[in-house]
Formats: C-alpha cells, sequence, structure tokens
C-alpha cells in the first residue's frame, strides 16, 4: 500500500516516521499550502512534495491518504480525497461538526473506500489487550474508569476551546472503546496557566452510564505531574472481579521540541495506528478498532461536555 500526506506539520512527522519504520517504500509524499514546507518535509523524509492538491489525488499509484490538516479543513480534504478513490485515515479531532462526520461515512460507503479515525491511542497494544479482558468479562462487571492526562504547555497556545477540541477528544474516543456510549455528562472547567483568561487549561468530565458505570475524564495543559507514579498519560479501569492499568510514560526520551513527544508510548501508537490500516484495515479488510460512529458519538459527548459548561448542570447526550 502506498500513502501521501495532506497537511506536513508536527503531526505529520511522527506518521511519517511510523510510515518508515513500517517500510520505506509506503510514503509518497505529501501536499502542503505552503510550496516551501513541502519541500522542505520531503527533504527530509522522501517522497515527492506535490505542488498543488489535485496531482496528488490523481496520482494512481497512491492508494490512501493522511489528512493531517487543521480540524477546520478535515471534511472538505477527506470528502475529496474518497471522491478520488483513494482511502483516507483522518487525524483528530475529524471534524468540529458532528454532522459532517456522518457524511463523510456515507460519502465512503458510496465510494466503497475507507475512512478511519487516526484514534491512535485506541491502537495501543496495552490499551487493545486490557479492552479484550473486559470484554471477555474477566474484570467482571465494569463500575468506573478514569483517563488522566497532565502535561504542561506553553503558556501562550491556549484559546477558547483548545483544551477541549485537542485534548479531552482523546478521553472521549477512549472511554467509548472501553465503555460505549455514556447518557449523561457533567463539566466544570479553569484557567490556572493559559495567557489567554477566556480558555479553561484545566477540564474534568464525569460521564454517567444507565447501567450505574461512572467515566472520570481529566485533562491539564497547566502542569506535569512529577511525583514518583506519574499521572502524565494514565487509564484505568476497575470491575467487580480485577481491574486495570495502563500509564503511558514508560520510556522516555530527551531533547524533543514539544511536550508529550517525549513519551515512547506516544511515538508507538502512531506506528501501531499505520500498520493497522495499511495492514490490517486495507489489506486485511478488518474494520477500524474505532469508527466514523465512534467520532460522530465523541463529538456529541464533548458537544454536550461543552453545553455543560456553559450551563453549569448535568447534561443528557442525544446521540441522533
Amino acid at each position: 500500500m502506498k500513502i501521501a500526506i495532506i497537511g506536513l506539520g508536527k503531526v505529520a512527522e511522527l506518521h511519517v516516521e511510523a510510515i518508515r519504520e513500517l517500510g520505506q517504500h509506503s510514503f509518497v509524499g505529501g501536499w502542503s499550502r505552503s510550496v516551501a514546507k513541502a519541500a522542505g518535509f520531503c527533504e527530509r523524509f522522501g517522497g515527492t512534495a506535490y505542488p498543488t492538491l489535485e496531482e496528488l489525488l490523481d496520482d494512481q499509484k497512491i492508494d490512501a491518504v493522511l489528512v493531517a490538516t487543521g480540524s477546520d479543513s478535515h471534511f472538505e480534504y477527506a470528502k475529496r480525497s474518497l471522491t478520488a478513490g483513494k482511502h483516507v485515515l483522518l487525524e483528530k479531532p475529524l471534524s468540529p461538526i458532528a454532522s459532517q462526520i456522518r457524511e463523510l461515512a456515507k460519502i465512503a460507503n458510496a465510494n466503497n473506500r475507507i475512512c478511519m479515525p487516526s484514534h491512535n491511542y485506541v491502537y495501543a497494544e496495552s490499551m487493545r489487550r486490557l479492552n479484550a479482558h473486559i470484554k471477555s468479562g474477566r474484570l467482571g462487571r465494569i463500575v468506573n474508569f478514569w483517563a488522566i492526562y497532565n502535561k504542561r504547555h506553553d503558556a501562550s497556545i491556549g484559546g477558547p476551546d483548545l483544551t477541549m477540541r485537542e485534548l479531552m477528544v482523546h478521553h472521549a474516543y477512549c472511554m467509548l472503546y472501553f465503555l460505549g456510549r455514556p447518557s449523561h455528562v457533567y463539566a466544570t472547567g479553569t484557567n490556572v496557566h493559559f495567557t489567554d483568561q477566556t480558555a479553561d487549561d484545566q477540564l474534568m468530565i464525569t460521564a454517567e452510564y444507565p447501567d450505574g458505570k461512572i467515566a472520570n475524564l481529566w485533562g491539564s495543559f497547566s502542569a506535569d505531574d512529577r511525583s514518583r507514579e506519574p499521572w502524565s498519560c494514565y487509564f484505568k479501569v476497575i470491575g467487580m472481579k480485577g481491574s486495570g492499568v495502563i500509564p503511558w510514560d514508560v520510556t522516555k526520551f530527551d531533547g524533543v521540541p514539544i511536550p508529550f513527544w517525549d513519551d515512547g508510548t506516544y511515538w508507538d501508537s502512531f506506528v501501531q495506528v499505520q500498520s493497522y490500516f495499511l495492514n490490517d484495515c486495507l489489506t486485511g479488510q478488518l474494520a477500524p478498532l474505532s469508527t466514523l460512529e465512534d467520532a460522530y458519538d465523541a463529538a456529541v459527548i464533548l458537544d454536550a461536555a461543552r453545553q455543560s459548561l456553559a450551563e453549569k448542570r448535568r447534561i443528557k447526550i442525544d446521540y441522533s
């Protein structure tokens, strides 16, 4: 399988490193609205710097594309790629508008192509094994779930909805992967770090399930956890017959340019998501572990959390 990348920023670097690890000849090239950025990217990683998006989509040797632009343009580029006959791996958040995710599913089906969310966390082997233990019943009835993230980011990046849009989407799709759909959410947020005082840099979402489960989703861009067993990126499931915990920060790197790039498990998850997309999904015809339907549900859950933040009350989630 040959894959190209639309949007050549920092996330694209993680993906192309993963693709190269899987096979030196899988990466074909990429396109960026900045010609200079595209040329520099392909000088570093190989492949063709396509001068226009049309030339990339017209290239018949490309089987699939990764869309790694800003979320506001995801729908447009994914739609154009699917109608051009390409399979699509689409970075999160898929779209700021939940209904567009459902429309992408219809477009993918009409063109007999796969559009897979790049929900990379759930492709980590440790996450997949914990999910298998839940599904097998080895943990018994699940009663609560925790997704925790504490990583200090530069205070200047903060903007309204940034933490919800860019961070809590991971919590939402992981919750769906392990537990399925919640019925209600309550959210609270504060600003303790971001320069923009209107921007929450800490968020807590409590999600309730009809059978009594509670999911606790905590995300903070304000501070690092420097304790002995840090909750930098941490998942825990507690059941009546067993429990499971997955800390991510177990292999660490030095000299990284941005937060979380020092986490080996984070890098590994990109290898695993690319491997699944290219080998299991496209070649082996297996369904994605986290689907467009899950991406739609995650978007709806976060919209309900936004409503809860604004109205300071518990919100019933409407998935219709």
